[in-house]
């Protein structure tokens, strides 16, 4: 038994004390696996003699036998037995565990331990701390120390000493020796002490012995056989030393295979330039995999059969304002050959003869690379055309509208005038309203009354035209919420009837039921009003009237508007034939409402009309609303006597109208528990969506910052900046109605990267695999990913790193060609490189 004891004093007052104590034991048995022993125990914060202890023993089980021994002559067979002492001192607590042996030939595994125990009765500050550890060996030079020192808390001071002249501040560390050796590794703890107090220090030491440390080079050499009937066999050649037959050996050959031989035969299926790597990791005499790993890759370049190559690249281009068309004028180029224009403002298309849009002025370089179909074994064949073009003008264009209700509107309060403030704005430029009804409009200024209150969603749509009147792809979008409110329930009607000796002089009555006292304004149509309940109005003129009435009671305003026809006096009577001739118009608002006018109006003429859907009417000229889509026959039967007669039918087409203001829109976000920066976009709607457009924009706004517009269905997009965006979704659905949904999401600050590391992307272009390579000075996990042009995540790969050159491969042979980004994560640094992708 080995002692060791700390003795604090403060102000001559023996006030803390840390003993240690140690212990070997020698098992009776070889088979006893036993291991890992310590004793630690809990003080009772009333009662200072009361504690409880607690054994630790790796490779107890439930049915061993166990018993304590506390030093002052009692004893207990508990797990984690309560002792109270009697008095205070210093005593020696041990556990003995017996295993029993399952086979009858050999005797029980006996082990017992103690530890040198203090127990006060009544002092001051008292220092219960008692530094201990155990070392792991992790294989080699690798160690792996476990705190179990009693007493310790978190916010205690720590410090390990290695005994190589390094030390960490860690609770539990991981060491790495650069050399053999024995050291004298200690642990020194400081407790926060006290106010007034002497600070409590404990400290331990034990000796390591460190065989030797990680001395392994892989490497390997390889030749191409010349006598086998596959041409593209390689053998490979394992060169690596120290090197033993148990340990772990993975080669990968650079076209998706491995193998794990000492020594292998490998064929490829055709021709390319793919990184061959080969990873060793050391195993311990007893098989365990340890952390001394090595790991190289060498480029094999299979060579293909010749192959000529007659292709010539070109191309020509006609720019208007930024909008580009490219003609690909090659010679050579056949409809199944790769096709991949890079435009130089980081996006692509692989389009024959592609259109481009540029966001800003300025000079590119486009370039257009072309890939022939060649025979599986042959050479590829590849040509690239490069030249640049100037940008002199973007697209500037912004739009925008105002709009106001109007103070006298023709129905119910319900009728808004629009103002297209859109900058610039040219008379030519295609112009289109969606008022978020189901109606739309072409005019710049338009006017639109709305059949009912709710809450509608505008939009206007400018796309800028050319010199020569064709649209270029300079558009621009903008939608606002209108609401209209509830009309008051006052129902406003009237009749009117024409004089029987003046057909322009009519009579107008008010029939409306509104509580006195209530004001009339009556519009006739004509620039003239009447403020009379009743009203009697003289046309100057025979026409078509549009005329409405207006009463206002309390703050409820109402009004009441139909279109008049006034004939003129005496009127020359058609022949009977053509009595019955008619004209209609649909609702600008419902296309299932359309109103019916003869093309002569008498009041000695009885009119008649079916609808076609078994209603009619017998009013002069009626307004008829259609319940279903469909074509109906309309007829109307003119009569003045039995002798004069005539009846006219005609066809009616009733269109669907598609309701917007059924289609909700909405859309969810959701973080990379990995990458916190990457979120996951998913739509949401009650109808089946057929296209998105997204757009993300930084905020505030900026000269600068930009925006990323998405044509992708629920894209994943990787923010490289924390702090608010607008986040847009515009879906056009089914019947041609436009929704559009925005919110503001935030993006935390992400831990900050370095961006000291550049890969070196090989081979670039590249048409299969990806490869990069970075050096480790400690074991970490590898984050590879591959974003293309439009900073959208398409692969990823994770892998562990060990300490040397490390080789990772991504496979990319199913992206469409362009560029791309290769980004590799590792610790708090982030490696970087673009290549392109044929």
């Amino acid at each position: 038994m080995v002692y060791h004891r700390i003795i604090r004093y403060f102000n001559g007052n023996h006030v803390c004390q840390s003993d240690t104590s140690i212990q070997l034991i020698v098992a009776q048995s070889t088979a006893c696996n036993l291991s890992g022993r310590y004793i630690n125990y809990q003080t009772d914060s009333v009662n200072p003699l009361k504690k409880q202890y607690f054994g630790y023993m790796q490779g107890y089980s439930a049915g061993d036998s166990l018993r304590w021994s506390f030093g002052d002559g009692t004893f207990s067979n508990d797990f984690s037995p309560v002792h109270i002492y009697a008095t205070g001192g210093i005593r020696t607590v041990c556990l003995r565990v017996k295993k029993q042996s399952t086979n009858a030939s050999n005797p029980p595994c006996i082990f017992e331990f103690c530890r040198l125990d203090t127990t006060y009765s009544n002092v001051t500050n008292p220092c219960n701390l008692q530094a201990y550890f155990t070392a792991d060996s992790l294989g080699l030079n690798v160690f792996h120390f476990n705190n179990y020192s009693n007493g310790y808390n978190s916010s205690d001071s720590i410090r390990w000493s290695f005994g190589d002249g390094t030390s960490s501040n860690i609770a539990n560390p991981t060491h790495t020796y650069l050399n053999a050796g024995v050291y004298n590794v200690c642990l020194r703890i400081i407790k926060n002490s006290i106010t007034n107090s002497t600070p409590c220090i404990s400290e331990y030491c034990h000796t390591i012995n460190v065989s030797s440390p990680c001395s392994l080079v892989s490497n390997f050499t390889f030749y191409r056989d010349s006598t086998v009937t596959i041409p593209n066999s390689y053998h490979f050649t394992n060169t690596s030393a120290p090197l033993n037959a148990n340990d772990s050996i993975r080669w990968t050959f650079g076209d998706g295979t491995s193998s794990n031989q000492i020594n292998p035969n490998h064929a490829y299926a055709q021709p390319g330039t793919y990184n061959v790597c080969l990873r060793v990791i050391k195993r311990a005499a007893n098989g365990i995999l340890t952390n001394c790993s090595s790991e190289v890759c060498h480029v094999v370049v299979v060579n293909a059969l010749p192959n000529p190559c007659n292709l010539q690249v070109y191309f020509s281009d006609s720019i208007n304002v930024n909008f580009v068309h490219f003609t690909n004028q090659s010679i050579g180029y056949a409809s199944g050959d790769s096709i991949t224009w890079i435009f130089g403002d980081g996006s692509i298309s692989h389009d024959v003869n592609p259109n481009h849009t540029y966001t800003n002025a300025g000079t590119y370089t486009v370039c257009l690379i072309i890939k022939k179909n060649t025979v599986p074994g042959t050479t590829t064949c590849i040509r690239q055309y490069c030249k640049t073009i100037t940008i002199t003008a973007a697209c500037t264009l912004v739009a925008n509208f105002t709009w106001y209700r109007d103070s006298i509107p023709t129905i119910a309060n319900n009728s808004y005038h629009f103002t297209n403030t859109s900058a610039p704005l040219n008379a030519n430029d295609s112009i289109r309203w969606t008022f978020g009804d189901g109606t739309s409009s072409n005019q710049i200024n338009p006017n639109h009354v709305y059949a009912q209150a709710g809450n509608y969603n505008v939009c206007l749509r400018v796309i800028k035209r050319a010199a020569n009147g064709i649209l270029t792809n300079c558009v621009s979008e903008i939608c606002r919420l209108v609401v209209v409110p509830q009309p008051c329930n006052l129902v406003v009607s009237y009749t009117h009837n024409a004089d029987s000796a003046n057909n322009r002089k009519i009579y107008f009555t008010n029939t409306t039921n509104a509580p006195a006292p209530n004001t009339v304004l009556w519009s006739f149509g004509d620039g003239t009003t009447a403020t009379t309940f009743n009203a009697t109005h003289e046309y100057l003129q025979a026409g078509r009237y549009y005329v409405c009435l207006r009463v206002q009671y309390g703050t409820c305003i109402t009004y009441k508007c139909d279109s008049l026809t006034v004939t003129a006096n005496l009127p020359t009577p058609p022949a009977c034939s053509q009595l019955s001739q008619y004209s209609f118009v649909r609702s600008a608002t419902n296309n299932n409402i359309v109103s019916f006018s003869p093309s002569f109006i008498d009041n000695n003429v009885q009119y008649t009309w079916t609808f076609g859907d078994g209603t009619g009417s017998q009013i002069a000229t009626p307004t008829h609303h259609f319940a279903n889509i469909g074509y109906y026959t309309v007829c109307l039967t003119a009569f003045r006597n039995n002798g004069c007669a005539s009846t006219t039918c005609k066809s009616v087409y009733i269109a669907s109208t598609v309701n917007c203001n059924s289609i909700t829109l909405g859309f969810n976000d959701v973080a990379d528990s990995l990458v916190p920066n990457r979120i996951r976009f998913f739509a949401t709607s009650n109808t089946a969506i057929t296209n998105q457009l997204w757009t993300i924009a930084k905020l505030p706004a900026t000269a600068t910052s930009g925006s990323a517009t998405i044509y992708t269905n629920n894209p994943t997009y990787v923010f490289l900046d924390s702090g608010n965006y607008r986040v847009c979704l515009k879906v056009t659905f089914a019947g041609g109605c436009v929704k559009e949904f925005c919110k503001i999401i935030h993006i935390a600050q992400q831990m900050p990267f370095t961006s000291s590391c550049t890969l070196q992307v090989y081979p670039n272009p590249t048409s299969t695999n990806a490869n990069a390579q970075v050096t480790l000075a400690q074991p970490l996990v590898l984050n590879g990913y591959i974003y293309n042009s439009m900073n959208m995540l398409v692969a990823q790969k994770q892998q562990q790193g060990f300490v040397g050159t490390n080789a990772m491969s991504i496979y990319v042979g199913t992206l469409p060609a362009g560029i791309y980004s290769f980004r590799m994560l590792y610790g708090n640094q982030v490696c970087t490189s673009t290549f392109v992708k044929l």
